[in-house]
């Protein structure tokens, strides 16, 4: 499993991910995806790479504020990714009603 190579202190690289565990980067995301259905796992753009979270009873106040404004930026890149799906959702969806607008008008061979 994916958890067991990652820990709760330092961020591990989908690269290292790819070269520890032989998988594809393929693979390596998927993994992680069904990982962030179960737990939170924290990334970060910019330290690159994935780490899980930390247990709160084991952490100082200052290191829960950081915890949290880390999370907080995982919800905000989530919220963002939502917009721009939807946004591309939209455009498929207006593809598909002309497509079928074609059929009724009877402009398909």
């Amino acid at each position: 499993m994916i958890e067991s190579y990652l820990s709760d202190k330092d961020f591990t690289t989908r690269e290292e991910l790819v070269a520890r565990t032989g998988y594809s980067d393929r693979k390596v995301r998927q993994l992680i995806s069904e990982l962030k259905l179960l737990k939170p796992v924290i990334y970060n753009s910019q330290t690159k790479g994935y780490r899980l979270a930390k247990k709160p009873a084991e952490m100082t106040i200052e290191e829960v504020i950081k915890e949290m404004n880390m999370a907080q930026h995982c919800v905000n890149d989530i919220e963002s990714r939502k917009e721009v799906f939807n946004q591309q959702e939209r455009v498929y969806i207006a593809y598909i009603k002309d497509l079928e607008n074609a059929v009724m008008r009877g402009e398909i061979r």
